[in-house]
């Protein structure tokens, strides 16, 4: 998957949100967003500057930039914010809600929560 900075940035944004979403950042949560980074050969200063623009996105500016993002790179986001939300073993109605609404937003696949977990380890 290839990815712009400034969509790179919507996904962390999109990562950001499902973090906050249960009213706790975990530690937890904060490592899946770090080694999705270091996946994409992102440097640590890298990553606090992609942090900074992710943090200044608007939701609007975030859909902007997945929306159009191919079916395969959706799934794979979709599982992303799946292990997100799963890395502390307890997900909760907001975090599941949430998925739910950057989901429909980006106009994501409809696929289980298990479904996504599964694509986005497998690819």
């Amino acid at each position: 998957m290839k990815l712009s900075a400034k969509q790179l940035a919507a996904v962390m944004k999109a990562g950001l949100i499902m973090t906050n979403a249960d009213g706790k950042v975990q530690d937890e949560e904060l490592k899946v967003i770090i080694n999705e980074l270091k996946s994409f050969n992102v440097s640590a200063e890298q990553g606090k500057l992609l942090y900074e623009v992710a943090d200044a996105m608007s939701v609007d500016e975030m859909v902007e930039q997945l929306k159009p993002l191919s079916l395969s790179d959706k799934k794979y986001i979709c599982g992303y914010l799946v292990a997100i939300i799963v890395v502390d073993g307890d997900v909760d109605d907001n975090e599941a809600q949430a998925w739910k609404a950057i989901s429909t937003l980006c106009d994501f696949p409809e696929m289980t929560a298990a479904e996504a977990l599964a694509y986005w380890r497998n690819n």
